[in-house]
């Protein structure tokens, strides 16, 4: 099942027709079949309004665990959303991020600690290395763990995990131009490279690094 055949599910657990629903979401009725048919990728704000009605977010996303959240507040500034200070370790990041956009917990048995500040409740560090690659040196070494929060908003300039719909996972720079984006390596050996926009299937924010 598909993330736009879950958030169907999700519609159709609601009892709404598409046309009420994108109402109810405070968007367009375009967008929304959108959403639904999988053309375009869920944003933050309907993702954020799904888990506000008790919807179990990372099912939607990877359709791990059940629909429906149980036994945990759904608002997002509670302390008990970050109760436990630690996020998903992500090692191997192919199989962590198949078909989904974002990575499935089983793929995770270490953790490491949040970030102050951070409650993403879909936060998570990476290990450069697993990426295979030294584009972002000298800046990051491949032994570095970076924090990636993906329900911050991508900004120009801004330091991402990036995921192409031909299935390559990338950690770059970004940078928005109109219909392109272009995706900038910090090691001189490598040039940029520009893609459409179209090509993109999520970017999540980088907001940090470590050394364990």
């Amino acid at each position: 099942m598909s993330i736009g055949e879950r958030l169907k599910a999700i519609r159709k657990d609601l009892g709404l027709s598409q046309e009420k629903f994108a109402v109810d979401l405070s968007i367009h009725l375009r967008s929304y079949v959108s959403y639904e048919q999988g053309h375009r990728s869920l944003p933050q704000n309907v993702i954020l309004q799904l888990l506000q009605k008790g919807y179990n977010i990372h099912w939607l996303l990877t359709g791990e665990e059940k629909m429906r959240s149980t036994g945990v507040t759904n608002d997002v500034s509670h302390p008990e959303y970050i109760a436990n200070q630690q996020i998903p370790l992500i090692k191997n990041i192919v199989e962590a991020f198949k078909d989904n956009d974002l990575p499935l917990r089983s793929f995770s048995s270490e953790k490491v600690n949040r970030p102050e500040g951070n409650k993403d409740p879909f936060a998570y560090a990476l290990q450069i290395r697993s990426l295979n690659n030294d584009s972002m040196m000298p800046f990051f070494s491949p032994e570095e763990i970076i924090i990636v929060s993906p329900l911050e908003t991508v900004l120009n300039n801004d330091k991402a995990i990036i995921k192409l719909k031909n299935g390559s996972i990338l950690f770059k720079v970004i940078q928005f131009h109109d219909a392109d984006i272009e995706l900038i390596n910090a090691n001189p050996q490598y040039p940029s490279v520009k893609i459409k926009a179209d090509e993109l299937a999520f970017a999540h924010k980088v907001i940090g690094s470590m050394n364990i």
